[in-house]
């Protein structure tokens, strides 16, 4: 399950009942509460009658604690304590941990990375593999201790994340983007293409084999779409001719067709004549 779903699936087996209750225990939106709970549904996992909801089965998380482990409560940002990224919450104290756990802000109480979720084995424990990976809306967000900012470029690490990341790339896969924090720097994953400084406005790009990809990172939305665009182009005369040249342009206008076909050396076919 993703976050959102695993939050909705935690209410309910807390005893929320109506979508009402969902809403109130998780802080998602009525409408995304209510997809969650189709999808629950549709899983065999909930039942849904004239008394409200319930969980058809005991939960399939696996039984795991945080025990040592603080990682998110140092180094991700929660805004609602005034927790700034890298710092350990002020609400951190030796010996006691979380000292307003029954108070403490949804964030933290929704919150759950994936190694406790039962995504990842034992090597992903946050504090033994010095990273933190939690899911978001359409995206798989990677955290990194700053006293091992390279530790998510080493194994098995890499390798996994590389995997995760193919994932989101895939056509007729749901798409999101793998996303590293490390320090001060972001990057973005594409497979074993590592994109340094990713904008706000998304990444453009074509495969080069199967784990590596030449990509250009757009500049604003309408720069955004021209590149999708004409690397959904790239992908016709590829399928259509076996080969599309990748041109240096990063900032491409329509017709995307007779620039990309010059750069590959390529002519159009002549149509079959008719008798």
């Amino acid at each position: 399950m993703d976050q959102e779903l695993w939050n909705v699936a935690r209410a309910v087996e807390s005893g929320a009942t109506t979508i009402r209750a969902v809403v109130e225990a998780t802080a998602l939106s009525h409408l995304k509460v209510e997809r969650a709970l189709r999808s629950l549904e549709k899983q065999k996992w909930l039942i849904r009658d004239n008394a409200g909801f319930r969980p058809r089965q005991a939960s399939t998380r696996p039984d795991r604690q945080c025990g040592s482990c603080n990682l998110c409560c140092d180094i991700l940002e929660v805004t609602a304590v005034d927790k700034p990224i890298h710092q350990l919450c002020r609400h951190w104290e030796p010996g006691k941990g979380c000292v307003i756990y029954d108070q403490r802000p949804q964030m933290c109480r929704s919150f759950a990375c994936a190694w406790w979720q039962g995504h990842f084995d034992e090597d992903w424990f946050p504090v033994k593999a010095g990273l933190v990976v939690h899911f978001s809306a359409g995206a798989v967000n990677i955290h990194v201790v700053p006293s091992a900012p390279d530790r998510w470029r080493e194994e098995p690490w890499f390798s996994t994340l590389c995997g995760i990341s193919l994932k989101g790339t895939r056509p007729g896969l749901p798409p999101y983007a793998t996303l590293v924090v490390s320090g001060n720097a972001k990057f973005l994953l594409l497979g074993r293409t590592v994109v340094p400084d990713p904008t706000p406005f998304g990444t453009s790009f074509v495969p080069l084999s199967p784990e590596t990809f030449h990509y250009w990172k757009a500049r604003s939305e309408e720069h955004a779409r021209r590149l999708n665009e004409r690397a959904a182009e790239m992908q016709r005369i590829q399928q259509e001719f076996g080969f599309c040249g990748i041109p240096e342009e990063d900032d491409p206008h329509p017709p995307y067709r007779p620039a990309l076909m010059r750069v590959s050396g390529l002519q159009e076919r002549e149509p079959p004549s008719r008798r």
